[in-house]
C-alpha cells in the first residue's frame, strides 16, 4: 500500500508545524510521499490563507525540502485554492497551478455579510446563521444548494485534482441543528453535484480533519455520500487535513476499511510520474 496524505497544512498558513516537521511526521509514519497543500492566498484580508508576499519564499522551501528529502520520502508541492462565490478561482490561484504539483479546490466562503466581508461555511456556528440570514434571508436550503452548486461549478469548469472535503458544511451542522441532512432535497443537492463531478477527472477527498480536531465524530463526506461516489465509479483519495503533525495519518487504517467495505476496489495516488490508482 503506498501510504500518503496529499492535504497538509503548516506555519504558512493556520498549521501549527513547518513543512519539514510535517514531512519527518510523514516520514515517521512510514509515508511513501506527502504533500504540503497550504491554503492558497485570497484576494481579500485572511488570517488563515498564505500571505502573497510569502508565496515565492513557500515554493521555494517545498521544492528545497523535495531535493532533501529525495532518498527517503517524495514530497509534491500543492496548495488548497479558494473556489470563491462570483470570482471563482482568481488570476493568482489560476497562474499558481502552474507553479504546483497538485491543487485542492475547495469551498470556504459562500457569501458576503451586509458590510461587505465575506464569510465562511466553517469557522463557527454563529457566523454561518448570520451568514445564512444576511446571505440568503434565513433560508439554509438556498445556501445549502448554493454550496452544493458552486463545487459543481468549480469541477466543470476547472476539473481540480482534488475536490476537498465535500460536505463541509456539516462540520457545523451538529444534530441537524441547521439543516436536516436526511431530507430529500438534501440528496437531490448532493446527487445533482456529484453526477457533475463524475464527468471530469477530479478525485473526491475522504477528509478525516474533522475528526482529528474535534468537530466530527465522522469524516467529510458521510458514508451515506461516499456510498453514491461508488454508484457513479468517481475516484476518491484519503487524506487527514492534518494541521498538526498528530493528525498526518488521522484515522486513516479505518479510511482504508472503510473504503473497501463500500466496495471501492481503488484509491487515487500521486506519484512523480503523475496520477495513479492502487488496489485496495
Amino acid at each position: 500500500m503506498h501510504l500518503t496524505n496529499l492535504h497538509t497544512h503548516t506555519t504558512y498558513c493556520d498549521g501549527k508545524f513547518s513543512a519539514e516537521d510535517m514531512i519527518l511526521a510523514a516520514v515517521k509514519s512510514n509515508f511513501q510521499s506527502i504533500g504540503i497543500s497550504t491554503h492558497g492566498p485570497t484576494p481579500f484580508v485572511s488570517e488563515w490563507n498564505i500571505q502573497l508576499d510569502k508565496v515565492e519564499k513557500y515554493i521555494d522551501e517545498i521544492n528545497f525540502l523535495k531535493r532533501k528529502y529525495k532518498d527517503i520520502i517524495e514530497v509534491f508541492l500543492g496548495m488548497e485554492l479558494d473556489y470563491i462565490p462570483g470570482i471563482g478561482f482568481d488570476e493568482t490561484s489560476r497562474s499558481l497551478m502552474k507553479k504546483l504539483d497538485y491543487y485542492i479546490g475547495s469551498i470556504h466562503y459562500l457569501g458576503y455579510f451586509k458590510n461587505g466581508i465575506m464569510w465562511t461555511v466553517d469557522y463557527n456556528i454563529e457566523e454561518l446563521l448570520q451568514g445564512i440570514n444576511e446571505s440568503f434571508n434565513g433560508d439554509a436550503r438556498f445556501a445549502v444548494e448554493t454550496y452544493y452548486n458552486l463545487i459543481s461549478e468549480m469541477a466543470v469548469k476547472y476539473e481540480p485534482p482534488i475536490i476537498g472535503h465535500l460536505e463541509f458544511l456539516k462540520k457545523n451542522n451538529k444534530k441537524n441543528i441547521i439543516f436536516d441532512e436526511n431530507d430529500i432535497w438534501y440528496f437531490k443537492a448532493v446527487e445533482k453535484c456529484l453526477d457533475a463531478i463524475k464527468n471530469t477527472s477530479s478525485s473526491i477527498e475522504i477528509n478525516t480533519g474533522g475528526i482529528a480536531r474535534g468537530y466530527t465524530s465522522e469524516q467529510y463526506p458521510s458514508t451515506f455520500i461516499l456510498k453514491m461516489i461508488k454508484e457513479r465509479n468517481i475516484p476518491v483519495i484519503i487524506n487527514s487535513d492534518a494541521h498538526t503533525i498528530e493528525g498526518i495519518d488521522c484515522k486513516f487504517t479505518e479510511m482504508y476499511k472503510l473504503v473497501k467495505d463500500l466496495g471501492f476496489d481503488s484509491i487515487t495516488y500521486l506519484t512523480n510520474e503523475g496520477w495513479k490508482k492502487q488496489k485496495i
